[in-house]
């Protein structure tokens, strides 16, 4: 299947970063002078990449959620308009706190803007069939935009990349064939990635869960949840059911009000999350693997990398991997997707898929692939 860049173009991102002021003002300047200044650079400076950081992944699950919606931002005056055919092209509306899925069966055709592909299923992956073939060791793979190789090519990211180097390994030792099914929804947060995952995911009885992250996924779920119930949606949700129950957050309320009493609570909606998934997992006798990965010229905080590292190991994972220094000292002016975009490109994707390669090779769950008598395969069902 081939596999093409972003699931929106560039304009998406300038119209959010416009619609949500993601970039704040410059009083003596004034903020669309500010903006112009920033999307003139080679690639924005750390500072630049503090100041837009919150506001930058939020316009990203914003996109995504008008996407889903059939709605974007007019970049002229940002106002709603509906009936986007591009945006329409490329997900579909669902019910439930997922807000919206990859269409299955897109084919790519720059003419039409279908930036990538997907299969049946949705997922931007090749086509595998529900019923498990024999002798092959399935992943299941959660994610959000980077893992699901947002403007790279469809072979370019690094759930593809990871897929090749297990099969290949496992194969010259005499194991099974290896297949990474790749569940990753761009725009999603961390509880609806797993929504999703627990959603689709099981029905093809996966041996092995990684769950990505990365250092933004908290406070993601609790900007999500603003809008979220504030419609009414949400309040059962498995992923947030304790959380809101515990600190009795109700229907009806507005977004502002839902703001004032999540964002106190980031950090224990994203443990909820955490802990459902790797309890769901244990439900269904399958490992689950959390793994941090990096986003490029984002500095990580050791404190803020330690709390949610230490979240991860709290909620119960069978394993906690932490690759975020897998690009080291590269200069980020050649592994972003372009200057303004976190996102790595086919480069920086290369560099995670080998970082993740080392260091989840040496893990048992894995390991038992290279030992053909010691692969046994695990049932999910």
């Amino acid at each position: 299947m081939p596999r093409n860049g972003g699931l929106t173009p560039s304009f998406i991102v300038t119209a959010a970063l416009l619609a949500w002021g993601a970039l704040p003002d410059d009083p003596a300047r004034g903020t669309s002078t500010h903006l112009r200044d920033v999307l003139c650079n080679d690639l924005p400076s750390r500072v630049d990449y503090d100041q837009m950081e919150r506001g930058y992944y939020e316009q990203i699950l914003d996109a995504g959620r008008h996407l889903g919606s059939g709605n974007t931002v007019d970049i002229n005056n940002n106002s709603s308009t509906s009936g986007n055919p591009q945006h329409e092209r490329l997900t579909l509306k669902v019910e439930g706190v997922r807000e919206f899925v990859l269409k299955p069966n897109l084919v790519r055709d720059e003419s039409k803007e279908i930036c990538w592909s997907t299969n049946a299923e949705g997922m931007r992956d090749r086509e595998y069939p529900r019923e498990k073939p024999e002798g092959v060791f399935r992943v299941g793979l959660s994610g959000d935009s980077i893992a699901t190789g947002w403007k790279v090519d469809d072979d370019e990211g690094f759930e593809p990349l990871l897929e090749q180097l297990f099969d290949a390994r496992s194969r010259a030792a005499g194991g099974p064939r290896v297949e990474i099914l790749n569940f990753a929804v761009p725009g999603h947060g961390p509880g609806q990635r797993w929504s999703h995952f627990a959603t689709l995911g099981w029905g093809f009885s996966p041996d092995l869960v990684i769950y990505e992250a990365t250092m933004a996924d908290a406070g993601w779920d609790e900007r999500r949840l603003r809008g979220l119930l504030s419609r009414g949606v949400g309040f059962d949700a498995p992923v947030y059911r304790d959380v809101l129950d515990a600190v009795g957050v109700k229907p009806g309320l507005t977004p502002e009000k839902y703001r004032q009493l999540l964002k106190p609570l980031r950090w224990e909606i994203l443990a909820g999350v955490y802990k459902h998934a790797a309890a769901e997992c244990r439900s269904h006798g399958v490992p689950i693997i959390f793994l941090l990965i990096p986003r490029v010229g984002k500095t990580v905080e050791p404190a803020e990398r330690k709390k949610l590292l230490s979240l991860a190991h709290e909620a119960g994972f069978t394993a906690v991997i932490d690759v975020s220094d897998a690009f080291g000292d590269v200069d980020p002016r050649t592994l972003a997707v372009n200057p303004h975009d976190y996102h790595p490109n086919a480069k920086g994707h290369a560099l995670i898929a080998r970082a993740l390669d080392d260091a989840l090779s040496v893990r048992p769950e894995i390991n038992a692939l290279w030992n053909t008598r010691g692969f046994q395969g695990v049932s999910s069902r």
